[in-house]
């Protein structure tokens, strides 16, 4: 069997007040610790346009800045492990945001996944709670959500929070995607029913474009 050799790369979805900014993934090959998502923007700054005063008792409209940095993260508590009994995953979760470039920042290692702090949490009322993780690494070799691809459907998913509430989720579907066609906005959704959405690379990899041309994205429902 070919050995991957290449990490996650192309995940980050700035997300604005009244607006979501979705860039097309990429993953690479890399020869240090492993790829990481790249975004074509980071952030948008949205602010209402200045209002002439007519009268002095005219009050000021006011402006909000509808950038990433500027919008809290979910107050629920945080994702601190994943396990899939049935496929031999158990790893740690660390919350995280973007990077310095506009990046969702991912751990080096693919033992290591990464939950999206400004989206949906699972003890969220609605929304997609997004775990990602690098598929594999050429300094820490292949990771556990390589699994994901060929998991069958009703795979166990246990999410334990930083509170020591455990959740459970069924793999409800399985999608290998190409990156220009991966619908980011639906992928990390703040509405709709409660589920978990995994998300790692895949698919055939380009060996002239050193990347990966899919993305795996597994969506699991909550049971019990």
């Amino acid at each position: 069997m070919r050995r991957l050799e290449a990490a996650v790369r192309g995940l980050v979805f700035p997300v604005a007040a009244f607006a979501l900014l979705i860039s097309i993934c990429g993953c690479g090959r890399d020869s240090g610790d492993g790829d990481r998502m790249p975004a074509t923007r980071s952030a948008i700054e949205e602010a209402s346009p200045p209002v002439a005063r007519t009268a002095a008792s005219t009050p000021e409209v006011p402006r909000r800045s509808a950038a990433l940095a500027d919008r809290p993260p979910v107050s629920a508590p945080a994702p601190v492990r994943l396990v899939a009994p049935d496929l031999g995953i158990d790893v740690p979760v660390e919350a995280v945001g973007l990077d310095d470039v506009g990046r969702m920042g991912l751990p080096a290692n693919p033992s290591v996944a990464a939950w999206y702090r400004f989206g949906a949490a699972p003890a969220s009322a609605a929304g997609s709670t997004v775990i990602a993780a690098h598929v594999d690494s050429l300094v820490y070799d292949i990771g556990p959500f390589a699994k994901l691809a060929d998991a069958p459907a009703g795979t166990r998913f246990e999410v334990t929070t930083a509170d020591g509430v455990v959740r459970a989720y069924a793999l409800a579907s399985t999608e290998i995607v190409p990156k220009e066609s991966v619908d980011w906005s639906r992928a990390f959704a703040r509405d709709g029913s409660p589920r978990l959405t995994l998300v790692t690379c895949g698919g055939e990899f380009d060996d002239d474009a050193r990347r990966y041309l899919s993305n795996v994205l597994v969506t699991a429902t909550p049971v019990g």
